[in-house]
């Protein structure tokens, strides 16, 4: 059935199906002028406008998640250079072909944060407070020889001050190389017809609202991963299929390859349209880890997923559910995990400060007694996944999410929400966010985690600066009690500067 189905995406592809389209990427940075775009799960994080790009802008187009895809080719044209950046944007190799071009970026972000019991108070190295500063810094350089080749590299520095904690690798390494690939581009190579890519090297990837694979923006270092890419596009339709292996966070050297975890799968998205006017992603994401642990102990994990995301927007109402169905093996023992994931919002157009109401609900399996691991991965998963306090893993958990987004003026994002959170299984742990178990199985029987409060700020100064501000306090539940934890406070401020 699955072949069957991504059959119809290639065929799609092949037809060049002139559908909605995808959008720009989640967490792109809009240009001067426009708000802050809400917080909406209709689309794809994987993409930058390619509307945009195909056509040169009224204003200039939106920085993106991932930076290589954005594209700059419009500067070539002197008219449509309004940046103070557009030189370093854009500069031209050879004034006979404007494929043939040097592209310049990077992005500075300062963030403070701050916890009081950032474990919860559980364990003998449970701290009661926390507060630290981190620094990330990066510098990229995208090389497009013609229209066909292309080299990408990204630098990048991160530091962390002032932590009463250990500093993980994921914030302190001052110096390492982030993304270095190159592009060869088969079959036509403008924007909407048909064409493959084919990318080798090391590279971010984003997949759908990043629920699975994401480029984990909090910390100071992103996933990275070592490894191959096919990438079969036409118009709003793609296909990808990839081969790479995670890389090893290091602290003071350059990350290498994760030599126990090989990742691999087939994800395809492409617009259906008709009443909703839907969008489809379908995909098969395989993943091996010599190291895995879980709250059942620690094995191979041999584990494959299969999912499907539709998602959409139709007049003022938004939308994105997601059915995922892991099996495979943990060491001598099968896997049968599973979730759903929804989010839905409807905006008053039309209304002062256009709120947008939302409403979140997830339920991640977790492990039963039995001779399987039902205990769900959600393998490279985005930061922040809940909130900004980034607490959770989404495994063996359930929650019900509502929130309110309002615009009080131009480029001014507020939302405020809350989090009613459960344990699926009392069997089963409470996992932090890099997988390790936060609040173990048998701290007690009860499955209320606890409520959330939350409410952010996002402040759109120019094109290139933005802040945000947000804080979280959870109200600690009857396992966390029962484990002699308490409440948990987050506030967290950062300022990014994108060129």
């Amino acid at each position: 059935m699955l072949a069957g189905v991504l059959v119809l995406f290639v065929a799609q592809i092949a037809a060049g199906d002139s559908g909605p389209a995808v959008g720009p990427a989640v967490g792109a940075i809009k240009p001067t002028g426009a708000s802050p775009a809400p917080i909406l799960p209709t689309v794809d994080a994987n993409e930058s406008s390619l509307a945009e790009q195909a056509n040169p802008p009224v204003n200039p187009p939106p920085y993106t998640l991932l930076r290589f895809n954005e594209d700059y080719r419009y500067l070539a044209d002197p008219a449509n250079r309004t940046d103070r950046f557009d030189s370093l944007k854009y500069i031209s190799l050879d004034s006979n072909n404007p494929n043939s071009y040097l592209s310049l970026g990077g992005e500075i972000r300062q963030r403070f944060e701050a916890f009081s019991n950032p474990d919860f108070g559980v364990g003998p190295h449970a701290i009661e407070t926390d507060r630290y500063l981190l620094q990330r810094i990066t510098l990229g350089a995208d090389l497009h020889v013609n229209e066909r080749l292309r080299f990408f590299v990204q630098g990048i520095s991160g530091f962390q001050w002032g932590s009463d904690d250990e500093t993980a690798p994921v914030n302190q390494n001052p110096l390492d190389l982030q993304q270095a690939f190159a592009d060869f581009v088969l079959g036509d190579p403008e924007a909407n017809d048909l064409r493959l890519t084919l990318r080798a090297g090391r590279f971010e990837m984003t997949f759908g609202s990043g629920r699975l694979v994401a480029t984990r923006a909090a910390p100071n270092i992103p996933f990275k991963f070592d490894g191959g890419e096919i990438i079969l596009a036409k118009g709003q339709s793609r296909l990808y299929a990839f081969l790479v292996r995670p890389s090893e966070e290091e602290k003071y050297r350059f990350d290498g390859e994760n030599d126990h975890q090989t990742f691999f799968g087939v994800y395809g998205t492409t617009p259906l349209g008709g009443p909703l006017d839907t969008n489809a992603d379908l995909y098969y994401l395989g993943f091996r880890n010599e190291d895995a642990v879980f709250s059942e102990g620690a094995a191979t994990e041999e584990r494959h997923t299969i999912g499907t995301r539709l998602f959409g927007k139709v007049n003022n109402c938004d939308y994105d559910i997601e059915p995922i169905l892991q099996f495979g093996r943990f060491g001598s023992d099968d896997i049968l995990a599973w979730t759903i994931a929804s989010d839905v919002g409807y905006t008053f157009a039309g209304v002062g400060w256009t709120p947008r109401l939302g409403l979140k609900a997830d339920v991640a399996s977790g492990d039963l007694s039995g001779g399987s691991l039902a205990t769900f991965n959600p393998l490279f998963f985005k930061s922040g996944y809940f909130n900004d306090a980034s607490l959770f893993r989404p495994s063996n958990l359930i929650d019900v999410h509502p929130s309110v987004q309002l615009h009080p003026m131009n480029d001014l994002l507020i939302s405020f929400a809350t989090d009613s959170l459960w344990r699926y299984s009392n069997q089963d742990a409470v996992y932090g966010p890099s997988g390790n178990i936060q609040i173990p199985a048998g701290a007690g029987n009860q499955s209320w985690i606890g409520q959330t409060l939350e409410s952010s700020v996002t402040w759109q100064i120019d094109r290139h600066l933005v802040w945000t501000a947000s804080y979280v306090h959870l109200f600690a539940g009857d396992y966390v009690h029962e484990a002699h934890g308490g409440d948990v406070d987050f506030f967290g401020t950062w300022l990014t500067f994108m060129w």
